[in-house]
């Protein structure tokens, strides 16, 4: 039972399905909304989803997996699971989070499914072309949150739903170039383009480190979006997002180590963590 654990674990790819699970989660409490039936549907429904999309990815691309020291323990490059019972698996998984989604309403079921198809037949293969590829991948990264606020009952293109929406495809996007300095040519030797072929690592270093200042500036312009912060959080805010932008550089220019890069790797998505509860608790006391 161990080794089927595992197995399912790194097929579903466990973090990741939790943590597009959490911005639903992110985009429903934004509403203002307390607990309800929704939740007994969006919380399993997103992580099945998710689920189902990544044991997708996994079967497409488990060719350049192969190729690839980062990615060759995934279980159907290392021959743990069949590509035909992975299909099986991504099949019931997408299919229980649709059913489940669709318990929600027609809204978020739709914005569910179809991101599964801008995930998987659209970015997955875009990324063996493009390095722009990570664009269409920011969207799908920027697509639960608003599933989640659409569970709430809430219009979808409701200020406060695209303020979200922006601020999580603004952040996938160095989070993905993080990787490429680490793992970029890999992914080159593997078919996969990569922005390594147009820029080398002190270049990529800059574009992260003004993007993510990009981001840090954008989360400040919450008032044009129809936001009310307590004077606290907006105290919260504000250190939180000095102290990300001085350790993000510390880490990306004050050091050559792939350690650093793995540090600001954590520093961002720990960002997007605190940001996000910081905007349940707001919603929450309001």
């Amino acid at each position: 039972m161990k080794n089927i654990f595992s197995i399912l674990s790194r097929l579903v790819r466990l973090r990741l399905s939790l943590m597009v699970t959490f911005s639903a989660l992110t985009g429903y409490f934004l509403t203002g909304r307390s607990m309800s039936e929704a939740l007994i549907y969006l919380v399993p429904g997103l992580f099945f989803l998710s689920s189902g999309a990544s044991v997708m990815n996994q079967v497409q691309e488990n060719k350049f997996d192969a190729l690839m020291k980062r990615t060759t323990r995934r279980p159907i490059p290392a021959g743990e699971i069949s590509i035909p019972y992975a299909v099986l698996i991504a099949f019931l998984l997408i299919s229980a989070g649709a059913l489940m989604l669709r318990m929600i309403g027609p809204v978020p079921a739709m914005l569910g499914l179809l991101n599964i198809v801008f995930y998987n037949l659209i970015y997955t293969p875009l990324k063996t072309r493009s390095w722009l590829a990570i664009f269409p991948g920011a969207v799908v990264g920027g697509v639960p949150p608003l599933i989640g606020w659409t569970s709430a009952g809430s219009f979808l293109f409701h200020p406060n739903a695209l303020f979200l929406f922006i601020f999580v495809f603004l952040w996938q996007v160095p989070h993905f170039w993080l990787l490429m300095i680490k793992y970029g040519k890999d992914y080159e030797a593997a078919g996969f383009s990569s922005i390594t072929k147009f820029l080398n690592e002190k270049q990529i270093k800059i574009v992260v480190f003004w993007w993510g200042v990009v981001t840090s500036v954008f989360l400040m312009l919450f008032p044009l979006f129809g936001f009310y912060l307590k004077p606290l959080l907006i105290g919260i805010l504000v250190v939180t997002n000095l102290f990300f932008i001085r350790q993000f550089y510390r880490y990306l220019f004050q050091g050559e180590s792939l350690q650093t890069v793995r540090n600001a790797f954590i520093l961002i998505n720990s960002y997007a963590l605190i940001v996000f509860v910081l905007l349940i608790v707001n919603a929450l006391i309001s």
